[in-house]
């Protein structure tokens, strides 16, 4: 069996100061595990990408079918698939086989599948046919157009981001600072924040998280509203923020 140099492999791993404990003691360990699996194959970092956005779209339809151990299954496919994005790029570096390529097709994973996931979700929502939220009558099909507006707003959090670097690039942020970059600034206590983030249902780790345990409990109609609801907020908390940093009018 293939030698790997565990050191080198996991030492290249960037860590940042502000990850969160979901992606620091759940897929981060997940993810090395990937690693040294995947490794070890003739798989290259770009098809490893690929793959993992494959996963996501067949977990994504698992969740369509209103069936709790699918849909529960598809959860858990969600979580393995996010950690194997971890492992790509730590596998790209050990093997010194990084490309732009390979960043392309992983900004085209995530804006392609978030909107499928949380619609997945809906459809699974709306095709158990439940008319009642907590006792109050609702119409199937506001599942259906919750889980658009949850993916909506996930991609606008993700983007609002990239179009702020791209017109500012003099003063651009950090990738991997996310959250910290903008909420994180309204924050004196940055161990505070970090506290918050952590516990933080918004967080897209902790969301995955909590995918395949509300998929369990046959809960994804309150997943579904949930998200529906407080991503289009953050998306819009988001784009306020961002917007009072961007350079106004200068005057000569």
């Amino acid at each position: 069996m293939q030698k790997i140099d565990r050191e080198r492999l996991f030492g290249v791993h960037h860590v940042s100061k502000y990850e969160n404990a979901s992606s620091k003691y759940v897929f981060t360990p997940i993810s090395r595990v990937l690693s040294l699996i995947l490794v070890r194959t003739p798989a290259t970092p770009n098809q490893i990408t690929v793959f993992w956005g494959l996963l996501m779209i067949v977990s994504s339809i698992a969740l369509m079918f209103g069936d709790r151990l699918l849909a529960t299954l598809g959860g858990i496919g969600w979580v393995i698939a996010f950690a194997m994005d971890y492992s790509d790029g730590d596998i790209a570096r050990y093997k010194n086989m990084r490309s732009r390529r390979g960043e392309f097709q992983d900004r085209v994973n995530h804006r392609t599948t978030y909107p499928l996931l949380m619609f997945g979700a809906g459809f699974g929502a709306w095709i158990s046919g439940r008319t009642e939220f907590f006792g109050i009558a609702v119409d199937p099909a506001t599942y259906l157009i919750m889980g658009f507006i949850a993916g909506l707003g996930m991609i606008m959090i993700i983007d609002l981001g990239a179009n702020y670097n791209s017109c500012c690039p003099e003063v651009a942020m950090e990738r991997d600072e996310g959250s910290a970059a903008v909420e994180g600034t309204f924050f004196k206590n940055q161990k505070l924040f970090m506290t918050v983030m952590n516990v933080n249902p918004l967080t897209f780790t902790n969301m995955l998280l909590l995918l395949p345990i509300f998929a369990a409990l046959e809960l994804l109609d309150v997943f579904v509203i949930f998200y529906g609801i407080t991503y289009p907020i953050a998306a819009f908390a988001r784009y306020v923020m961002l917007y009072r940093k961007v350079p106004g009018v200068k005057k000569e």
